[in-house]
């Protein structure tokens, strides 16, 4: 979208006035999700994991015996990080493919053009489907030990953040990795409202669809060029 300006430059005052309000929404929208809606899933997880036996109960400890070695680390991350993406992918999906699901989800693409509080912006009931569900998913099978869940925690939150910058950083970490899906992919999804439906990898939208527009927009973009 290198050919419009961000709406607060907008030259219409509809348009500024708009971002405006739209900002406002999603600072209460963020609020409500990350205050009120993640607290009351962090205790769901915790009942959920209990109640099915998959809880990992060395999780908080710090000994040495219990302390997870690099590679475990390593291992469960990476597992985690996958399985969240397969979450998500499936989650959204169903989000776009389904009507009585992109009634909550709509509000997410309100963003036609990304800004940070893009991040957040999500009807409650598509941030507990499509955002909650795909990590505790993840947290449940996986069961990491504490420090690797606050390492993936980091790892989905920056990611999230890249989603939405607007901006496409070429040394964005989370764009060094084989396999890791581009800042771009998860604009054109918002600009277009189609196709891109993974986070930060390019795995599950490569096997089973979701690149097919987006690989015919960037090919006009080249011959264009």
């Amino acid at each position: 979208q290198n050919d419009r300006a961000w709406p607060w430059l907008d030259e219409s005052q509809r348009v500024r006035e708009g971002f405006r309000a739209l900002s406002l929404r999603s600072l209460k929208l963020t609020f409500v999700n990350l205050f009120v809606l993640l607290p009351i899933m962090a205790v769901a997880k915790i009942w959920l994991s209990k109640a099915t036996g998959l809880n990992n109960p060395n999780a908080f400890m710090t000994d040495d015996e219990h302390w997870p070695s690099t590679l475990k680390n390593l291992e469960d991350l990476v597992a985690t990080i996958v399985l969240h993406e397969f979450g998500f992918y499936i989650t959204h999906r169903m989000m776009h493919d389904y009507p009585k699901l992109y009634k909550y989800h709509k509000v997410h693409h309100e963003y036609k053009m990304n800004t940070t509080l893009a991040s957040q912006h999500n009807h409650p009931v598509d941030f507990i489907l499509s955002i909650g569900g795909p990590a505790l998913l993840a947290i449940l099978v996986v069961q990491p030990h504490s420090s690797t869940l606050f390492q993936f925690t980091l790892c989905t939150l920056y990611g999230n953040l890249d989603n939405h910058f607007g901006y496409a950083f070429p040394w964005s970490p989370v764009c060094w990795f084989p396999l890791s899906a581009s800042t771009e992919e998860h604009e054109f999804h918002h600009s277009k409202n189609m196709g891109c439906f993974g986070t930060k990898l390019s795995i599950f939208n490569s096997m089973f669809g979701g690149y097919e527009q987006y690989n015919k927009f960037k090919g006009k973009q080249e011959k264009e060029m």
